[in-house]
């Protein structure tokens, strides 16, 4: 069978979508025209028509939804049929109102007629093909109209004049229509264009955040190692404070880059999963309690009762809107305090969560509020030291809080402070065992993690050194491998409680080494694997996790966060492992 061309199937499945839209307004108007038109033909033959033209409409119902999932030759010449068809029974109706002495009738039969050709050039011109089968029967009756109505009085120069302005018309309304059909085609074009460059745009970004990623993965480990080992040498502790702090603010702009991205190109979307509210607010707040004390800020926050037990939110990126206020809050208040009230209204089964940042810092005039949440401004003050940021965060913020039905609204007067409120609508759980991935405590002191040996897949050299450096305290084997073939040669020979699997290696990468452990059953296939990789996109997690995976660490890798995901997978396969904690702060500083 003769194949369809991409370009057929792309014209064909344009105006399918074209013509199945327009489909509400085509068949409410034509029936309106036929309700109005009672009062001057016959019921009989205008309900024969009328039954005439809905049986073509229902048949192109079914049509439109098989070319809507896939073009076959089947479905065009079903496409083209029904509507030549319908095009002709329309016609039909202005026929038939001309045909009457009335010159009334005459006018509104010619009128309709007009009104159809400018809808066939408007709406039928995507396939041009398509334009010209439905466009050409109504030049016919406008044509049958004008010859009939001429031959009772013009003499044989005016019908030969008549002729020719009558083909040229035709010509100038076919040539409109073809016209369109290149104006159409151009938009098409150019649309594919600019979604190809964004995707384009997205794949750059993402390859550019696994290659950045990669070295602040080992400037993130090294400097918290040295922190760690060199605690009587204050300088070096300042210099590896410095490093670190830099490191991750670098990651937090590619995040917000890649965030920004994602969010410009649609292709952002919430990962909905069972959470703890008041935890995942307490730990975002806590997370700038350093940086608050380092600058002699009081951080408070209170969470009133309530908020719901359980929910079912995007925890990450709740987290990520409360941090970006609080991140602001503290960067641009020189003295006093910042406090965080969080409260909830139920209603039903769902909950309005309210979280409310407010600090005591420079406010900001009414101009610059308007501003704020656009993309890339940052509130400068000429009187107060430069704050460093991209201007992304609070415009990536909002956006957030509109996809999860909320939104942010801001109160500030200069120099006496700002208060931004953040909403989001959440789905309240009655109960539900949360996986345990909250992030851990910074003051949580492991001695045990649960596991005697772990095999670590990384390509990379410096992020098999952090994570050597990471675990050398323990008493466990750390086997090495440099990609995923070498990683299944070593399973098949020996046994280990743990496999850190990067994603990006030769020869063989993360995914076919899952695929592949999975394939092979029995032991291996059980063997649990966390994913350490600069694949950080939540789509990504989703992935690993559905190919068998058993935990997902994004890099650049926190100590803390490692051995707690060791931890904690080690639990759920039956280890205990001990731990001790050191005593937690509360709601104060």
């Amino acid at each position: 069978m003769l194949k369809i061309s991409p370009e057929l199937a792309i014209s064909v499945a344009a105006q399918n979508d074209l013509v199945r839209a327009d489909l509400p307004t085509r068949f409410a108007s034509i029936t309106i025209v036929s309700l109005l038109s009672l009062f001057f033909l016959p019921a009989t033959v205008l309900g024969a028509v009328y039954l005439a033209y809905a049986v073509t409409e229902i048949v192109g119902v079914f049509v439109y939804r098989m070319l809507a999932k896939e073009v076959t030759w089947r479905g065009i010449v079903l496409f083209s049929t029904s509507a030549f068809l319908g095009v002709w029974i329309f016609n039909l109706i202005p026929l038939l109102l001309f045909l009457e002495q009335d010159p009334f009738l005459k006018m509104i039969g010619a009128m309709l007629l007009i009104i159809a050709l400018n809808h066939c050039v408007v709406a039928r011109a995507t396939w041009i093909f398509f334009g010209f089968l439905t466009t050409i029967p109504i030049i016919c009756v406008v044509g049958f109209i004008i010859i009939s109505f001429l031959r009772e009085f013009a003499t044989p120069a005016e019908m030969v004049t008549t002729a020719i302005i009558t083909v040229i018309g035709a010509a100038y309304m076919l040539h409109a229509l073809w016209t369109q059909h290149r104006l159409t085609a151009r938009l098409r074009a150019a649309l594919e264009e600019a979604e190809a460059g964004s995707r384009a745009k997205s794949r750059f970004l993402a390859a550019m955040s696994h290659e950045i990623r990669t070295p602040l993965n080992a400037i993130c480990g090294m400097s918290e190692l040295i922190d760690e080992e060199n605690k009587d040498r204050p300088l070096l502790q300042e210099r590896s404070k410095l490093l670190r702090t830099s490191a991750l603010a670098l990651a937090g702009i590619l995040d917000d880059v890649l965030d920004h991205a994602k969010i410009e190109a649609g292709l952002m979307e919430l990962s909905l999963a069972a959470a703890a509210p008041a935890v995942e607010i307490r730990s975002a707040i806590e997370m700038f309690r350093a940086s608050a004390e380092d600058k002699g800020l009081r951080l408070e926050f209170t969470i009133d009762e309530s908020l719901p037990a359980y929910a079912e939110c995007d925890a990450l990126r709740l987290r990520q809107v409360i941090g970006n206020l609080l991140s602001n809050a503290v960067k641009y208040t020189d003295t006093g305090q910042v406090t965080v009230h969080a409260s909830a209204v139920t209603e039903g089964d769902h909950a309005i969560i309210e979280v409310k940042v407010a600090d005591t810092g420079r406010g900001m005039t009414p101009e610059q509020t308007e501003r704020l949440f656009q993309d890339f401004y940052r509130a400068v003050d000429k009187n107060a030291p430069t704050v460093p940021g991209t201007g992304l965060g609070l415009s990536i913020a909002r956006q957030f809080a509109r996809m999860m039905n909320g939104d942010i609204t801001l109160t500030t007067s200069p120099a006496k402070g700002s208060c931004f409120t953040f909403t989001c609508r959440v789905q309240v759980l009655e109960m539900t065992a949360l996986s345990g991935t909250n992030p851990p405590a910074q003051d949580t002191i492991f001695t045990d993690l649960g596991v005697r040996s772990i095999l670590l897949v990384d390509d990379t050299a410096s992020n098999r050194l952090v994570v050597r450096s990471f675990l050398k305290d323990f008493d466990l084997d750390l086997i090495e491998a440099c990609n995923g073939a070498d990683a299944l040669a070593i399973l098949d020979h020996s046994s280990v409680d743990l496999v850190l699997l990067d994603m990006k290696m030769p020869v063989m990468d993360g995914q076919d080494t899952l695929l592949a452990m999975t394939a092979r059953g029995g032991r291996i296939a059980a063997t649990p694997v966390v994913m350490l990789t600069a694949n950080a996109a939540p789509e990504d997690r989703e992935l690993f996790l559905s190919l068998g995976a058993v935990g997902y660490i994004a890099k650049p890798v926190r100590k803390a966060q490692l051995l707690a995901e060791i931890q904690r997978v080690a639990a759920a396969h039956g280890h205990k492992p001990i731990e001790t904690r050191q005593s937690a702060r509360t709601g104060g500083a």
